[in-house]
């Protein structure tokens, strides 16, 4: 009796898969188009990212200096208009986690050393992970 439900069961399965998820299985099927599909998403511009943000080059990195150490958060304008950027940055050590936050006003690329700007957090260890956000807009 088992063994009838489980074919019968599985022959609705194959039948429901075959008449309404032609697409389904034509894609599970061929790795290739979810390939293809998964690069043209990858390729799509977002819609989330502003001008501004484009402008805008970020490096992040752990430093110790002075017996201190420091997360660093360096942001560098690379167009010609001045940006005002807010930073989030939220870290987390062996010796615990520390949030901050700050607000960076940086110049025109041509203004040279006032489109170079940081922040630095001081933390008890000089690694860990981080999450920082930055979000930037034309001032």
């Amino acid at each position: 009796m088992t063994t009838v439900v489980r074919c019968l069961a599985g022959a609705a399965l194959a039948a429901a898969l075959l008449i309404g998820g032609g697409t389904l299985a034509a894609n599970w099927l061929s790795p290739a188009s979810a390939a293809n599909e998964q690069a043209a998403k990858a390729e799509a511009p977002r819609a989330d990212v502003s001008p501004e943000n484009k402008c805008v080059a970020d490096t992040a990195q752990f430093k110790a200096e002075d017996k201190h150490a420091y997360f660093i958060v360096a942001l560098e304008n690379k167009c010609e208009q001045r940006v005002k950027c807010e930073v989030n940055a939220n870290i987390k050590t062996a010796r615990g986690k520390r949030h901050g936050h700050a607000t960076l006003v940086l110049g025109p690329r041509s203004a040279g050393a006032e489109a170079k700007k940081s922040y630095s957090l001081r933390v008890k260890v000089a690694g860990g992970m981080a999450q920082v956000e930055r979000d930037c807009t034309a001032f």
